[in-house]
């Protein structure tokens, strides 16, 4: 027997649960088909920096628009995200200093809390840190963290209370079309059919495109985390940093320890 949805999206991250919520919000019954289970992907796996500084103005925009929902997450969706301000550094070296400026321009522009900051600057954001090696970065007092797996389970749940259905444990093995439209999608667990169907498989995109003869140009890239315990003397917390001079990122977490 087939299932009939308004929509059906094909992956269940926080791409895929904000679609959900989105379109239950507009008063349709989305289905979300999801192979493990919620956040089993990219999303899980995400260091959840939410911030705004990008080079193109359409990110900085989507991210700004982003922003407020952390920001006023139970009004807007409920439930929790686990949204943890402590403010954002962009380090960048010298030969970038003016594209830096640049940003901070167009994102001051738009309406981001956002200014170029010096070394020294920095040095009284947060002492513990080292700040020899670069002279500028954008700072963004408003920015911080939030839990990757937590938000896409608060989309999923205020979804379903809007009337979207989760089928986890949910392979895609085939999508069929008939005229030139998506009619059908069949799964591990049963044929689901619905006019609109909507690929956001994140890393396995691409090969759900495929399924359709789509040639989507997604490509994947690992690099390693690890958790470390702050010297006492760093205090509760730090800013959030993405640090270009020595290729890292990192962020604080509970417990004293700094990701």
């Amino acid at each position: 027997m087939t299932e009939t949805a308004d929509a059906i999206i094909i992956g269940c991250g926080v791409a895929g649960a904000s679609i959900a919520f989105h379109l239950a919000q507009r008063g349709l019954k989305p289905t979300v088909l999801e192979r493990r289970f919620v956040a089993a992907g990219a999303t899980g796996r995400s260091s959840g920096v939410v911030r705004m500084h990008y080079d193109l103005e359409a990110e900085s925009r989507l991210a700004w628009a982003s922003f407020q929902y952390f920001r006023n997450w139970g009004e807007i969706v409920g439930g929790e995200c686990g949204f943890t301000r402590t403010g954002f550094l962009q380090i960048v070296p010298s030969p970038l200093h003016e594209q830096l400026r640049a940003n901070v321009v167009m994102h001051q522009h738009i309406g981001i809390p956002s200014l170029v900051v010096s070394a020294a600057d920095v040095h009284r954001l947060a002492p513990s840190f080292a700040t020899e090696d670069f002279e500028l970065a954008a700072y963004e007092p408003e920015s911080g963290y939030a839990d990757p797996s937590g938000t896409a389970a608060a989309f999923l749940q205020a979804a379903r209370a809007r009337g979207a259905q989760l089928v986890q444990e949910c392979q895609v093995t085939a999508i069929r079309t008939q005229g030139g439209r998506v009619s059908q999608v069949e799964t591990s667990r049963g044929a689901f059919s619905a006019a609109i169907v909507v690929n956001a498989a994140g890393p396995w995109a691409a090969e759900v495109g495929r399924m359709v003869d789509l040639d989507l140009p997604v490509d994947t890239w690992r690099h390693e985390t690890a958790f470390i315990r702050r010297p006492p003397a760093m205090g509760p917390t730090h800013p959030t940093v993405i640090d270009f001079v020595n290729s890292m990122y990192f962020r604080p977490e509970t417990g004293g320890l700094t990701l």
